[in-house]
């Protein structure tokens, strides 16, 4: 084999594959003494300040039930098991588009989100927006109460304010709103522009799909959304299209699903799809391509219009591009795209980022249907709820009246303009010229302070509404408590607008759902709310054809494409926390980002080369104090620190928003920097000659990129399809390390065949008969790293977020991480992802030096923490050898026990299954064990006492369970015919740092590549 394939140099930051002088002495520090004190001069106030919306984890937040007497059941419902949760079927919204999912509740409180395998849009999964919906839910934060003009008011102050004002239907009325899929909202919507004959409605994304929709328009005269099927395709090109990221495609965890399932390789007579990345940032998406290209983000239309040229003579459609010529016509990469294309007619799928303008859109679609994609693998789908009107122009259109004084009442649906609108529009002062501003918004945030009227809206959690997922299933959203703050939800907000009178979310989604169903509606509505959807698909595919006048437009717009000159900025939607609406979500902002492994902040991207020259020096280590830059566009300056970027295109930087806020949250407050006026309508996603500066100031970043370093050994097998098939056994242990790699022994060296034992003797570990014992294994090759498994782990296990300052420490309490490596020349790497949780060894070495026995196997094969016997003497993390284990350095639990608004009802948030960990404990994954008891009693009771032995699928970890690739397998190993036996025995299987003899249950596949050897 290829030495490539045999010891692959993997290196988390440029300071690892440096090697340098700090590196080493920050591994050496990484176990950091005088860790047990907080010894910082930060207030306790600051402590609880630091950890904010958080504090719900740990129970802070302020839940409610209904203010009256507890008394004992007189008599028990039948269907009420104390201590059993129960689950309710409801949809997760996110930018108009519904996914399903399956709500946990424990005594009337919802402690965790899954998805709905019965729901198209999740089929089980869940994406980290979804995930986190429950600490956003249960914020301190939120808006509690109504206000007008700034002071306490109330809702049915507000329902009189509605019925004298909204009274008169001419006056002049805008409303503006988030994207919002409900068919009952969209008829209320109706009903007041039918009522309100002066009225306007503008739908404002600051991250939206006008783009894309207006692109299908100059495509084929219709506005049509794009529906991707990535597990149809085998040949995938993405142009700056992050789409299995969840910030830049609402759809990413159908993406994911199907796009993970064409890269599924058991055998080596399996294939897989090729996938082309071409972009400026290093994506989630990008990581996971065969063949990657960096380019500047502004020259992404000339390589589409020099690959629509090279195929032009070969398809029809294509006309206006003949005999077209730019910089990357004669590039390596145009005439093996466009040969792979043409061999793969109906089977190909190209795809641009949303936030590209139309022109390239339309492009695009145009390169579908040449190429007989459309109906295989793309469709293009009809929306009614889609406005016909562009909203970006609409919107910069409402700004004129404003400033005319044209507009007398401005309605807001939960958008924030006032922090996420274009700089150039000066909205704040616009608003000012309204007659009367009305907000309904989770948070007294920004646009709230402008307005007269502020409504705490309900989260989504806690009322009822209906809407449609992003391919047109329709779902109903359905509450699992009671408003916690008296909130209410869109409809009933714009019900009261139109009646002036308060209303019921529930009689209004039936209202609407009776016209679906009709004289069967109670049964149907019934099946409909048990099962979280309808089963009818709604939304219909569009037969397309190229509009005539598309090839007259391209010729125009071709003409205009000039090459990308100076340094541009490409201003993204955040990773973690979007456009800033989740900014005061704690879970979020620990959760390190995919490809830089930062929290707390967002960042100025660029390469290596690209640092060089602005004489920008990479990041340190651990405690990472960075270089500030200024960035200046049009005459506006932000300064933000710099982080360079392996991987990324030179010449270009790339920002991210949602940062910066103030006077929203304690976790989102000063949190960042806010690059928002950096955004204008002339430069919405990408900026051209931007000026950029050092100031010679310095910032600190808190990342985790070398965080638990595997000082050197190699974690991760990989090999390209071809590779595989040529030798299906290449990630054997004998073929995968080198020999040569300090500090690792190797058995070959003894004159042996297997590994050699880290231990000098110990018996085999003999487990019951009637005992299942629990695997996992986890496949490379489907992986994203998108991050969901860790979120869905701090859900689960009741996990404390502990601030950025402690992540510098290298103190995250994260029981599993996402390590990203790369691979290659700095500039251009490639790059994987390996989430790693506790293996649970068979010959665990944490077990041999624990002085009190607090780690202990047990039965059914697991590596236990007994919490109330730990002492905290850290013997066990020492002695990790993959550096699993956390220790609770503060007593966070508490801190918030004695600092929050509701103490009462501290532990309402939490799961109740999972012990609450105190100070002066080691904590790490315990494979779920609570889901895992949960099954063999109920395995128990089914067969009276035969077996606890659980049937193979019904037990799924948080991880598992939440992963949209379906890249983690867990179960029985004693049972033959259970999924991770049988991923066990696949040929990639191999065990980390199995040249140890720890013996780990959790296992993992090596990934497999697909690139096209041309570009190799």
């Amino acid at each position: 084999m290829s030495e490539e394939v045999k010891s692959p140099n993997y290196w988390k930051s440029l300071g690892e594959l440096a090697r340098n002088e700090e590196y080493e002495k920050f591994v050496e520090r990484e176990f950091p003494e005088n860790a047990t004190e907080l010894n910082d001069k930060v207030s306790r106030r600051g402590f609880l300040r630091v950890m904010g919306a958080s504090i719900a984890l740990a129970g802070f937040a302020a839940c409610r039930r209904p203010v009256q007497k507890i008394v004992p059941f007189s008599k028990q419902p039948e269907d009420y098991v104390e201590g059993e949760p129960k689950f309710y079927a409801s949809s997760a919204p996110f930018q108009g588009a519904l996914s399903g999912i399956v709500v946990e509740n424990n005594e009337g409180r919802p402690t965790k989100i899954e998805g709905n395998e019965m729901h198209p849009a999740s089929q089980g999964n869940t994406s980290i927006f979804s995930q986190a919906e429950i600490l956003n839910m249960y914020d301190p934060d939120r808006s509690r109460y109504v206000r007008k003009n700034g002071e306490r008011s109330s809702v049915s102050a507000f329902a009189e304010f509605c019925s004298e004002h909204f009274s008169n239907t001419n006056q002049n009325i805008a409303f503006v709103s988030e994207a919002n899929s409900s068919p009952t909202y969209n008829r209320l919507k109706d009903e007041a522009m039918d009522r309100f004959s002066n009225a306007q409605w503008i739908t404002y994304e600051p991250f939206g799909e006008d783009n894309a929709l207006e692109g299908t328009n100059m495509a084929f005269g219709q506005r049509l959304r794009t529906y991707n099927q990535f597990g149809e395709a085998d040949v995938i090109v993405s142009f700056d299209d992050d789409f299995l990221n969840p910030a830049a495609d609402k759809n990413s965890v159908e993406n994911t699903k199907s796009f993970t399932d064409r890269r599924r390789v058991m055998s080596e007579d399996d294939d897989m799809s090729r996938f082309y990345a071409v972009e400026s940032t290093f994506s989630i998406t990008g990581s996971n391509a065969d063949n990657r290209l960096r380019i500047k983000s502004g020259e992404v239309d000339l390589f589409i219009y020099a690959l629509a040229a090279e195929l032009s003579g070969s398809v029809s459609g294509l006309s206006a591009f003949n005999g077209y010529s730019n910089k990357f016509s004669d590039h390596d990469w145009i005439s093996v795209l466009a040969e792979e294309l043409l061999d793969n007619q109906g089977r190909s799928l190209l795809t641009v980022g949303r936030d590209h303008k139309p022109e390239l859109h339309a492009t695009v679609a145009t390169i579908n249907v040449a190429l007989n994609n459309d109906g295989e693998t793309v469709g293009y789908i009809e929306i009614p709820h889609i406005d016909d009107q562009n909203n970006r122009e609409a919107f910069s259109g409402l700004i004129d009246e404003l400033n005319n004084e044209n507009v007398d009442t401005v309605v807001l649906v939960g958008t924030n303009p006032a922090f996420s609108a274009p700089a150039d529009l000066n909205f704040e002062d616009a608003l000012s010229n309204a007659g009367q501003v009305v907000h309904l918004s989770d948070y007294y945030d920004e646009t709230s302070k402008l307005a007269n009227w502020h409504i705490n809206r309900a989260h989504f959690l806690e009322a009822w509404s209906d809407g449609y997922s992003y391919s047109g299933t329709r779902s109903i959203v359905q509450p699992q408590i009671e408003p916690l703050y008296s909130g209410i939800s869109e409809i009933e907000f714009l019900n009261t607008i139109l009646t002036g009178e308060q209303s019921n979310g529930y009689d209004l989604v039936q209202e609407t759902w009776k016209n679906y169903y009709g004289n069967d509606f109670t049964s149907q509505w019934n099946e409909a709310l048990h099962d979280g959807l309808a089963e009818e698909q709604t939304f219909s595919a569009a037969s397309v054809s190229i509009s005539n006048d598309f090839n007259s437009q391209a010729s125009n717009f071709i003409s205009d494409a000039q090459p990308a000159e100076g340094m541009e900025l490409v201003i993204r939607p955040d990773s973690t926390v979007f456009d800033g609406r989740y900014a005061n979500n704690g879970w979020l902002q620990e959760l390190p980002k995919p490809m830089t492994k930062i929290t707390w902040d967002n960042v100025a991207l660029m390469s290596k080369k690209t640092a060089d020259e602005l004489g920008v020096k990479e990041a340190g280590l651990g405690k990472s104090e960075v270089e500030v830059i200024a960035i200046t566009v049009d005459g506006t300056t932000v300064e933000i620190p710099a982080w360079v970027q392996p991987g990324h295109a030179d010449d270009s930087i790339t920002i991210t928003v949602g940062y910066g806020r103030e006077g929203v949250g304690r976790v989102a407050n000063k949190t960042g920097t806010n690059t928002y006026p950096l955004r204008t309508t002339a430069n919405m996603h990408v900026a051209g000659n931007i000026s950029v500066e050092k100031t010679g100031e310095t910032y600190e970043i808190a990342s985790t990129q070398d965080h638990n370093s595997m000082e050197g050994r190699s974690l991760l097998r990989y090999a390209t399809l071809q590779e595989y098939k040529e030798n299906p056994n290449f990630s054997a242990y004998e073929s995968a390390y080198d020999a040569e790699m300090p500090g690792v022994a190797f058995a070959e060296e003894h004159g042996e065949d297997d590994p050699l034992s880290i231990f000098n003797s110990i018996d085999e570990q003999e487990y019951p008969d009637d005992e299942p014992q629990w695997g996992m294994s986890i496949d490379l090759n489907t992986c994203t790293g998108c991050g969901v498994c860790t979120i869905a782990c701090t859900a689960e296990n009741n996990i404390p977020v502990v601030g950025k300052r402690e992540v510098s420490r290298g103190r995250e309490m994260h029981w599993i991480r996402n390590d990203r490596y790369f691979d290659g020349d700095v500039n251009d790497p490639k790059a994987v992802h390996q989430p790693v949780p506790c293996m649970h060894c068979e010959l665990a070495p944490c077990e041999q030096v624990c002085p009190v026995a607090a780690t202990t196997h047990s039965d059914d094969g697991m590596n236990q923490m007994t919490y109330n016997r730990c002492i905290g003497t850290r013997y066990c993390a020492n002695n990790c050898p993959y550096k699993v284990r956390r220790f609770n350095f503060f007593n966070y639990s508490k801190e918030f026990l004695t600092g929050g608004d509701d103490p009462e009802i501290v532990q309402m948030a939490m799961n109740p299954e999972v012990t609450i960990r105190f100070r002066g404990v080691m904590e790490k994954c315990t494979y779920c064990v609570q889901r895992v008891n949960r099954a063999k009693i109920q395995r128990d009771i089914e067969t009276d006492g035969e077996s606890k032995k659980p049937l193979d699928g019904s037990v799924e970890t948080a991880c598992q369970q939440a992963c949209p690739a379906d890249a983690i397998y867990f179960g029985d190993l004693t049972d033959p015919e259970s999924e991770v036996v049988k991923t066990k025995k696949n040929n990639r299987n191999y065990l980390l740092l199995e040249e140890l003899n720890t013996r780990p249950r959790t296992s993992y596949l090596a990934k497999i590549r697909n690139p096209n050897p041309k570009l190799a």
